[in-house]
């Protein structure tokens, strides 16, 4: 994160933020009122962590010189309002459809969402459907893991130690119904959600029902 990086260069990657297309290192230490050196150091240990890389060649009265722009991963270290939009997108929602569509709509996302996923879990094992599961929750972000596999006395039960919208749950707690709708849609089976962090709880547990239980909640 931009916070992690010292001082010049958080100065650096500011200037390439404002300068899409690039600057050279003779442009970048002009701006910065630096060495040549100094910026070229800084650009070296830039480039190496994935911060800024070499785009086209600027031609000059002398040799062409590289300009060097911000990745486009890396854009994403600057501050952003991704929880006041999607804030916004719920009100607008919830005006437009109440609370019941609302929890609907989130369900199906949810739903949308395992469909583009469910290529990860085609010709896995019950256990390795769940590991899959909790890897694809892990990579969005949930400190997932897999609790209890099976059996009647142990259903199987996913936790995740981190909400990734805690905030916008406090207001809607609806968006609880995309994380039944994935997770119902990945696994195949009906899940209930019985710890809840905004609610309280020290975790968020997700607690499927048997094979079984699930076709006859939802008979064809």
């Amino acid at each position: 994160m931009v916070q992690m990086l010292g001082n010049r260069q958080q100065q650096l990657l500011r200037l390439l933020l404002n300068n899409k297309k690039g600057m050279t290192i003779d442009q970048l230490a002009s701006a910065l009122n630096v060495t040549r050196t100094a910026v070229s150091q800084h650009l070296t240990t830039l480039e190496r962590d994935g911060y800024v890389e070499k785009g086209d060649l600027q031609k000059t009265r002398g040799r062409p010189r590289h300009l060097y722009r911000l990745t486009e991963l890396e854009i994403g270290i600057f501050p952003k309002q991704y929880a006041w939009f999607a804030e916004l997108l719920l009100d607008a929602l919830a005006r437009q459809q109440g609370e019941e569509g609302l929890t609907r709509t989130l369900h199906q996302m949810g739903g949308e969402v395992a469909t583009t996923l469910g290529f990860r879990l085609t010709g896995k094992n019950t256990a390795e459907k769940v590991s899959e599961v909790v890897k694809i929750l892990n990579e969005m972000g949930y400190e997932a893991g897999a609790i209890s596999y099976s059996r009647q006395k142990n259903p199987l039960t996913i936790e995740a130690k981190n909400c990734v919208y805690f905030s916008l749950a406090r207001k809607y707690e609806q968006v609880c119904h995309f994380d039944l709708g994935l997770l119902s849609h990945l696994l195949q089976r009906e899940v209930e959600l019985t710890e809840c962090m905004f609610r309280g709880g020290n975790s968020c547990r997700f607690k499927f029902h048997s094979k079984a239980d699930s076709l006859s909640a939802n008979p064809a």
